[in-house]
């Protein structure tokens, strides 16, 4: 009798949203999955249009370093164009893993959290 078959993450996604300056990521993320993402997202960080712009990763299945890798390409791109990109539900394993990375600069929107230092305590 054949097993069932495990249920397949969502593929990763990226969309530009209206209002203008939103822009949604979602799925897993993997690692071939990076620069297509980004180039998907990349329209809503172009030159012109609003000077802060918002991440929704409400929908991202896995936070891993796939992820941070597209924020980090995300947040560069925007700075280059005068934008500045504003994390919205961040899941917490994201929000530690751009501390960890050195990416707290990134942090922005309502999962914003002052990052840790070593010894565990939070900064202010």
């Amino acid at each position: 009798m054949a097993e069932p078959l495990a249920s397949q993450p969502r593929a990763a996604s990226a969309s530009l949203e209206e209002p203008a300056g939103t822009i949604r990521i979602s799925g897993s993320i993997r690692r071939a999955d990076v620069a297509n993402v980004c180039a998907r997202a990349a329209g809503g960080l172009g030159p012109g249009g609003p000077s802060s712009v918002d991440c929704d990763l409400r929908g991202v299945d896995d936070p891993g370093l796939p992820v941070v890798e597209v924020l980090a390409r995300l947040a560069a791109l925007g700075r280059r164009n005068r934008h500045r990109l504003r994390l919205e539900h961040a899941s917490p394993a994201i929000l530690d893993l751009l501390v960890l990375c050195g990416l707290a600069d990134v942090l922005g929107g309502d999962g914003a959290r002052p990052p840790a230092d070593p010894s565990g305590q939070v900064r202010r």
